[in-house]
């Protein structure tokens, strides 16, 4: 464990990442404060990416999702990374393809220590090649910190408010069998329903620091494209929001 109190580990979920994970690994190794452990769960490369993993010293597992669908598949493998990491305090998610700013742990990791209340935090991320960030195309309301937890709730069912590969979590609090946060229903995006239950728990920091580069590419399953995000915006079942309001009763008592 660093000085900092905290121990952390990154989750990166790869798939032929051949040609990101050089960029990705250089800026891992030259954070201000580096992760303890990097777990990487590969969905089946065929490429040079489990070896350069190794090579950089990360811990890979194959994946073992037999989801078919994208959404599913996404969510399980990196459900399996949180899984894999549940002994560390803090866990930075991370796509295969990002670049993260020199101090993005150190911040983050800071940022629990002021919120330590938080079971996700939902960070920014500067889109490469351009002026606009994350936020700027998934808004936040400006009185998000002033609305109640039921109007919080209700916009995050609509809107997406924390890109996966910006934030970071407590994996001790998502993975506690009593609050339904995992496993993820089948059909939504990991980051999605990890951020609404945190919502439902009052324990989603907004964070408005630049953490990352975010890579956009034409092949993305899914990204900033507004078609393939309405495709992972699912309709709330009965199901999915009777967990959501079970997690709300747990914590808030309510």
């Amino acid at each position: 464990m660093s000085v900092d109190g905290f121990s952390v580990a990154a989750v990166v979920v790869t798939h032929n990442s051949e040609r990101f994970l050089p960029e990705l690994i250089a800026s891992i190794q030259g954070q201000t404060r580096v992760p303890d452990e990097v777990i990487v769960i590969d969905d089946h490369s065929s490429d040079a990416t489990i070896v350069l993993a190794r090579d950089a010293g990360w811990r890979v597992e194959a994946a073992t999702s037999a989801a078919t669908d994208t959404t599913t598949r996404i969510a399980q493998n990196f459900t399996q990374g949180l899984r894999a990491a549940r002994d560390f305090d803090i866990v930075i998610l991370s796509d295969h393809d990002d670049y993260w700013l020199p101090d993005r742990l150190e911040h983050q990791v800071q940022e629990f220590l002021v919120h330590p209340d938080a079971w996700m935090l939902a960070s920014d991320g500067r889109i490469m090649n351009s002026e606009n960030t994350l936020r700027d195309t998934f808004p936040v309301p400006l009185d998000w910190q002033n609305m109640s937890r039921t109007r919080r709730l209700r916009y995050a069912l609509r809107h997406s408010i924390a890109t996966g590969g910006a934030s970071a979590v407590r994996p001790a609090d998502l993975l506690d069998p009593k609050n339904k946060a995992v496993p993820v229903p089948d059909g939504w995006l990991h980051d999605r329903w990890w951020s609404l239950a945190a919502v439902a728990a009052d324990a989603l920091q907004i964070d408005s620091q630049t953490v990352i580069e975010y890579r956009v590419q034409d092949d993305q399953q899914v990204g900033l494209d507004r078609g393939r995000q309405a495709a992972s915006l699912p309709r709330p079942r009965f199901r999915d929001v009777a967990k959501l309001r079970s997690i709300a009763r747990l914590v808030t008592g309510r």
